[in-house]
Parts: structure tokens; C-alpha cells; sequence
């Protein structure tokens, strides 16, 4: 029996543990306030459109319960609406929604919508709202021609305002798809003279703006390689983005000061900023797609510490990301580039080819599509100058129909001359297209009969020539001692065979040191044997090795034009397209076009 009353005593503890947990639970519930659909729901229909779509915007779409019950206040009452003003308001909310998820396709349409529904309200500021947008969403989207439209569209109907605020905005959209068309300078200068007017403070402060603006530099000189003031303006957009809590700034200034010092080889740095830049990319919404691009630049420094596992680990996490929302055309095609060569070290050479295939075939995709913007654009700036200068010249003379007959007239002569110049540049560039192929079979045809000579007659005849050069020579002039200057000859014509030059670290101390000799000696001899400048001397060899390359290497041709001039010692694709242009008055990318259509092998 006493067993029973412990027994019973047991459940009556526990009953009163549970009840008591029971008790609390409700209790607290009750001590909680509790969101109110109905309340909620009847607020939105006193907001007016416009105040609706910014707290949707700025607020309530952070909230997944406010969300859904503002997408269908939107849905139910807006768009339905017979107020075409309500109508503009809503498809301008549902707009900016698909654009933060990444629904770009209907962030579009709906952009589409909202820009004809401000023209039937014949609403300047409506339809210029409305234009920016759909030139912000395609350019986002890739689509930079028509993005450059829309803008250019802007631009014409600001003229008719002062509101300079939106002209800014718009000129530093238009900044933007010069740097996504490689007009890195012509991008800086437009950036460069809106922070002028910003800092006149005509416009007011625009802390927002300015950083944007400060960011847009960074790439801008990044892309010149200029990477001082890159680093300058990193700095004034962190300390500018921190000062206003702008997240979205200081992600991008950190993001791009970790490629700095990737560039720099400061691999730990890059690391640490690249990982902050993703923290807050994690933390805000407004910059997940840009997610995929840190990850792409994460695997850079992993491969330049050759760590290539590490950088397919990312890079496919990149390119997985870049395809799902259609992203970055550009980067995309670097990512493959980058993956092939990462497979390629670790000896995986089914995944290399196949990366370098879609490397290929996205680069052809890209070229095409750059090669029609940049013509584009500069025909419509032409054009739009033109249009502007008449109508300026209509209001103020009385001779309008004599100027515009005779500027129509000078326009018809310009587009001949253009096509002229156009057709002219061609027949020139396909000469020296011509020529370079005719040199690479002389110089065959020089290596065939070197061969046949031993090398020391080989070096004993440039030594002849060299003393041929020296006896022309002033006496002071003459410093490099002929015992030595045939056994360095000897070096310097074994670091040509091995292809030394094509390591990116041979500049004058480097290979000087490989060579065992001084920096002062090797310039002399280099400029006394070679006839030019010792960087002058290691780029002509890249270049030569670039052109032989890619006549003899079909694979070879289809890198990217970033592989090649990585492949071959150049730290920057614009140094090794500069180069080559200067070497052979052509840009490398004709050059490998010219190949394939002739199907060279």
C-alpha cells in the first residue's frame, strides 16, 4: 500500500509540473501583441498610391505576412483600378518586386506597363520615372543597348525640366553601360564631372549618389589599371557608406578592395575583405545577385594561391548562381575560362575541355553582343548631339530650313564618310591580317635555315653584328665588356628558346637575376642587341609567341581574351590588347576572328 501512494503521489507532482508549464505558456501567449490582418489591411487603403509603393518598397516587403497581404491589396485593388494613376502605382510596385527577387523578365513587363500607362497620362515626371526604370532593369538584364534607349530617352525629355537631381542620375546610368562597354575613360569622365556638380552643391549634398558614383570610379579605374585612385576612391565610398549606413555601398567598395589586393597578391586581405562583403550581402536583400560575382572573385585568389580545388569548389557555386538568374554575361564567361584552367592543373581533362568549350561559346555570345553596343551607342550619341544642335538652331534664327537642309546634308555625308572609313579600315586591317601570316612564314623559313648552323655560329654571328652597331658607336657609350657579352648573348638566347618570357614575373630584376648578372648590364646589352627597351623587349615576345600561338593553337584561340594574355605573362587582358594593337595595328580579337573565318590551322 505505501508503494501505491508513492506511486499516486509521482502522477500528482507531475500533473502539477505540466499544468504549471501549461499556465506559463499561456500566459506569456497573452502577454504577446498580436499583428491585425483587418487593422493592417484597412491602412493601406488610406495611403495614397504613391506614399504605398515606397513603404511597400522601403518596409513591408522586409515582412513575408505584410508582403503577401500588400500583394494582394495590389492585385485586388490597384491594378483593377479605373485611376490610372493607381494603375501606374501599383505596376510600379510589383515591378521593383520582381526586380528584388530576381524576376527580371516580369519586372520588365511590368515596367513595360507603367511606362505606357504614364504616357496616356501624359505626366512628364510619370514618364520619366518610368523610362529610368526600364533602363535600370535592362541593364541589369544584360540587354545594355536597350538600356542605353531608355536613357538617352531621359536625357531628351530632362532638357524640358531643371530637375537636375534626376539629370545626374541619369548621366551616371549612362556611365555605367560605358564601363560595361569597355569606355572605361569616357566612363571616368562623365563620373568625374558629376562629383564636381555634386560637391558645388547646386544639387544639394546626395550622400547616396555620390557613393554610387565614388564605386563606379573604382571599376572605372580598375579597368585602366589604375589601381591607386581605384584604391583612393574605395576608401571616400567606405568611409562615405559607413558614415550613412548604407549597406549596399560598403558592400561593393569592400568587394572591390578585395580585388585590389588580389591584384596586389595580397591573398589573406582579399579573403578577409571578399568574406566581409558577403557577410553583408547575406544581411541585406538589395545585393543578393551580386553574390554569385564575390564568389567568382573568391576563386580568383584561390587560383592565384593555386589552390585550384578550392577555386572549382566556388566557382561552381558562382556559375550555378551567375545561370539561375541570368547574370553578368561577362563574368560568366571568365568563370568557365577560370574553371577549364583550375581542372587543367589538377589534371582533370574532361572538365577542362569541356569548361573551355562553353568558355568559347559564351565568349563568341558576348563578342557580338559588345561589338553591336559600342557601335550603337556611339551612332545614337551622334545622332542625339545632331537632333539637339537643329533644334537649338530652329529657336534661335529665322534661317532654320537653310541650316537643317544643309545639316541633313552634312549628316548623309557623314554616315557616307563613316561607312567609307568603316569599308577603308577593314581592307587596311585585312592587309595587315595578310602580312602578319606572310612574317610568321618568314620567319619559318629564318628558323629552318638557323637551324642548320650550330648555335655558337648563330651567337658569333650576332656578336659580329653587335660589334658592327658598337664601332659606330661614341667611345663613353661603349660600357659592356666583350668577354662577358658573349656568354650573357648566350643566356639571353637561351631564356628566348625556353620561353622564359611568357612567366609573369620577368621584369628587369627578375630576369636579371636569372640570368647572374645586373640590372644596369642586361638593360645596355638589351638596348645595344635588341634595339629597344628591356619591358619593350619581354612584350614583343609575348606578342610574337601570342601571334604564333594562335595561328598554330585552334584550342588556343578559343580562350578568352583574358586567358591568352594571362596565359602568356600580361596581368591585364587591356595591357595585352594594347600591345598587340601596337605591335600589329590590330586588336587580337580581329585577329582570331580573321583565323577562324579563314579556318586556319
Amino acid at each position: 500500500m505505501p508503494r501505491q501512494k508513492r506511486i499516486i503521489f509521482l502522477l500528482f507532482i507531475l500533473f502539477l509540473c505540466f499544468s504549471q508549464k501549461s499556465f506559463s505558456k499561456t500566459a506569456f501567449q497573452d502577454t504577446v501583441p498580436q499583428f491585425d490582418k483587418v487593422v493592417f489591411k484597412a491602412s493601406l487603403q488610406k495611403l495614397e498610391p504613391k506614399e504605398f509603393t515606397r513603404l511597400f518598397i522601403q518596409q513591408y516587403k522586409q515582412d513575408s505576412l505584410k508582403e503577401s497581404i500588400c500583394l494582394v491589396h495590389i492585385n485586388d485593388l490597384m491594378l483593377p483600378s479605373e485611376d490610372l494613376l493607381i494603375q501606374f502605382w501599383g505596376n510600379y510596385s510589383l515591378a521593383h518586386w520582381h526586380h528584388d527577387k530576381m524576376n527580371l523578365k516580369k519586372a520588365l513587363l511590368y515596367a513595360d506597363k507603367l511606362y505606357k500607362i504614364a504616357v496616356k497620362l501624359e505626366n512628364k515626371d510619370l514618364i520619366l520615372s518610368a523610362l529610368m526604370n526600364k533602363g535600370k532593369f535592362h541593364y541589369e538584364f544584360g540587354d545594355y543597348e536597350d538600356a542605353m534607349e531608355y536613357n538617352l530617352k531621359a536625357m531628351e525629355l530632362l532638357k524640358t525640366t531643371d530637375n537636375i537631381i534626376r539629370e545626374l542620375a541619369v548621366m551616371y546610368n549612362i556611365a555605367l553601360i560605358k564601363l560595361q562597354t569597355n569606355d572605361n575613360v569616357g566612363a571616368i569622365e562623365l563620373l568625374e564631372k558629376i562629383i564636381i556638380i555634386i560637391n558645388n552643391g547646386t544639387a544639394g549634398t546626395l550622400n547616396n549618389l555620390k557613393t554610387s558614383v565614388y564605386i563606379a570610379l573604382i571599376k572605372g579605374y580598375i579597368g585602366i589599371e589604375d589601381y591607386e585612385q581605384a584604391r583612393i576612391h574605395c576608401e571616400k565610398a567606405i568611409e562615405l557608406s559607413q558614415k550613412n549606413n548604407d549597406k549596399k555601398s560598403e558592400f561593393y567598395s569592400l568587394s572591390f578592395l578585395g580585388t585590389i589586393e588580389r591584384i596586389n597578391k595580397n591573398y589573406e586581405k582579399a579573403h578577409q575583405l571578399l568574406d566581409e562583403s558577403l557577410a553583408i550581402a547575406e544581411e541585406i536583400q538589395a545585393v543578393t545577385q551580386e553574390i554569385p560575382l564575390i564568389y567568382f572573385e573568391k576563386g580568383e585568389v584561390f587560383y592565384d594561391e593555386k589552390k585550384f580545388e578550392d577555386a572549382i569548389a566556388i566557382l561552381l557555386k558562382a556559375k550555378t548562381l551567375m545561370q539561375k538568374h541570368k547574370l553578368d554575361f561577362i563574368k560568366l564567361e571568365e568563370a568557365y575560362a577560370l574553371l577549364a584552367k583550375s581542372y587543367n592543373e589538377i589534371g582533370d581533362t574532361k572538365n577542362s575541355v569541356k569548361f573551355y568549350e562553353k568558355a568559347s561559346e559564351t565568349y563568341k555570345k558576348n563578342d557580338k553582343r559588345q561589338g553591336s553596343i559600342s557601335v550603337d551607342i556611339i551612332k545614337k550619341y551622334d545622332l542625339k548631339s545632331l537632333k539637339e544642335e537643329l533644334n537649338l538652331a530652329e529657336k534661335k534664327t529665322q534661317k532654320t530650313r537653310t541650316i537643317l537642309y544643309v545639316s541633313v546634308f552634312s549628316a548623309l555625308l557623314m554616315v557616307v564618310g563613316l561607312i567609307y572609313f568603316y569599308k577603308k579600315r577593314e581592307k587596311e586591317n585585312q592587309r595587315k591580317f595578310t602580312a602578319i601570316l606572310k612574317s610568321l612564314e618568314e620567319e619559318k623559313e629564318q628558323i629552318a635555315e638557323t637551324k642548320k648552323e650550330s648555335i655558337e655560329e648563330h651567337i658569333i654571328k650576332e656578336v659580329v653584328q653587335l660589334e658592327k652597331k658598337i664601332e659606330a658607336t661614341p667611345a663613353k657609350e661603349v660600357e659592356i665588356i666583350d668577354e662577358t657579352k658573349e656568354k650573357l648573348l648566350k643566356k639571353l638566347q637561351n631564356f628566348e628558346t625556353k620561353e622564359l618570357y611568357l612567366s609573369k614575373n620577368s621584369s628587369l630584376n627578375e630576369v636579371a637575376k636569372k640570368l647572374k648578372t645586373n640590372t644596369s648590364y642586361l638593360s645596355k646589352l638589351v638596348n645595344a642587341h635588341k634595339g629597344k627597351s628591356f619591358t619593350a623587349y619581354i612584350t614583343d615576345l609575348r606578342v610574337n609567341y601570342a601571334i604564333r600561338r594562335l595561328k598554330e593553337d585552334k584550342k588556343f584561340r578559343s580562350y578568352t581574351i583574358d586567358s591568352i594574355a594571362r596565359e602568356i605573362g600580361f596581368n591585364r587582358s587591356e595591357s595585352f590588347s594594347r600591345a598587340f594593337k601596337n605591335k600589329t595595328g590590330l586588336y587580337p580579337s580581329y585577329y582570331i576572328k580573321s583565323l577562324d573565318s579563314q579556318n586556319v590551322v
